[in-house]
């Protein structure tokens, strides 16, 4: 029997140039992050990434190490020689060549899963920097390991980091020596920190309770502004839901425990002495004034400041801590707090992120 003939790209579709410029900018994606991103089933997909290997525009490889559970986890996409030149064909400015975005496959794991936080935050109108170009704006160590910069459409900016199911020990201290670089007067040639808010990513409960253990034991936590640690799928809702926005989440809560919680103006005691450091928004919740702190993102440098708020000073002060946490990550708050007995725990619904998203999706109709 005859082979069948290969299809090939006869007419170039803008689809095609789209996976193209996201397989340029990401250097690696799965057969899932295509699919999703681009909006396309699974068949299609295929079929989609099919033609284009056939063409010559892209290269797949079996990808591993990326879930842990799994021996066979597919494949993932980057782009070829033939790739690039189709791109500057049509116009589309490239600078480096296929291997340039060769990814080492040890690393394969934490550039497809931060590339799953980087392109859903850019669909919903976040600037994202991969780490190529963090390190290069920077002139940060090649080895390092900053995986981007991501800065929300409400303002706050963060230097990312991903960790995969489990972390070593010897990998965190690295990376806590790499945050230590970051303010050094041989980076930043001033001796200020080019990075004081960061967000790190976690998969698994492992590799999460880790990091934030280790974050608390650092130097970082006197001298950042933010050092929030999410587990990862939790952390891209919140983000998405919230952009970062502690007055959005605020409103969200009062929407939702509307009954129970309202937020003061109020930023001063009565007496003229100022609040606690990081204890300033003042809470009315059931009937009893409180110092509220969202914990929703286990930001470490908030729970240094409950840490902080000790028994004697509540003693004088008379007001308790309200933490906003979640019923997945309250045991971990709980533990953490646990020699605090000032505080009280508020717990959002498992759906919280959803109810916050119809909320706004209500909002924009009744202005319509």
């Amino acid at each position: 029997m005859p082979k069948t003939k290969k299809q090939i790209i006869k007419r170039l579709q803008p689809l095609d140039i789209q996976i193209l410029k996201h397989l340029y900018d990401y250097r690696a994606l799965s057969t899932e992050q295509i699919s999703k991103f681009h909006d396309m089933t699974m068949p299609y997909t295929y079929r989609k990434l099919n033609i284009l290997r056939n063409t010559g525009y892209i290269k797949s490889e079996p990808i591993r190490g990326y879930i842990k559970s799994q021996s066979r986890q597919g494949n993932y996409h980057r782009i070829s020689e033939a790739g690039i030149a189709c791109l500057r064909k049509q116009g589309y400015p490239v600078e480096r060549r296929a291997d340039d975005l060769r990814v080492r496959r040890f690393h394969l794991p934490f550039v497809l899963s931060t590339n799953n936080i980087l392109v859903k935050l850019e669909q919903a109108g976040w600037t994202v920097q991969d780490s190529r170009n963090v390190k290069r704006q920077y002139n940060l160590n090649r080895s390092s390991n900053v995986q981007g910069i991501i800065t929300s459409p409400a303002g706050p900016a963060f230097t990312i980091y991903t960790f995969m199911h489990s972390t070593s020990a010897k990998n965190l201290a690295k990376i806590i020596r790499e945050m230590d670089q970051h303010q050094s007067d041989v980076t930043t040639k001033t001796g200020e920190r080019y990075f004081d808010a960061y967000a790190f990513f976690a998969r698994g409960q492992e590799s999460y309770d880790q990091v934030v253990n280790r974050l608390l034991d650092s130097r970082a936590i006197r001298e950042c502004e933010s050092l929030k640690v999410f587990p990862q799928t939790f952390g891209i809702q919140y983000l998405l839901t919230f952009r970062a926005s502690e007055t959005a989440l605020q409103k969200e809560s009062e929407h939702q425990f509307k009954n129970d919680l309202s937020f003061m103006s109020d930023h001063t005691n009565s007496e003229g002495r100022h609040h606690p450091e990081g204890l300033n928004q003042i809470v009315q919740y059931q009937g009893d004034e409180m110092y509220f702190i969202n914990l929703l993102d286990t930001d470490v440098v908030k729970i240094k400041h409950i840490l902080q708020y000790r028994k004697d000073r509540y003693e004088r002060d008379g007001r308790k801590v309200l933490v906003l946490t979640h019923p997945g990550l309250r045991p971990k708050h709980e533990e953490l707090l646990q020699h605090v007995h000032h505080v009280e725990f508020l717990d959002v619904s498992t759906d919280f992120m959803n109810q916050a998203l119809l909320t706004k999706t209500n909002e924009m109709e009744a202005h319509k």
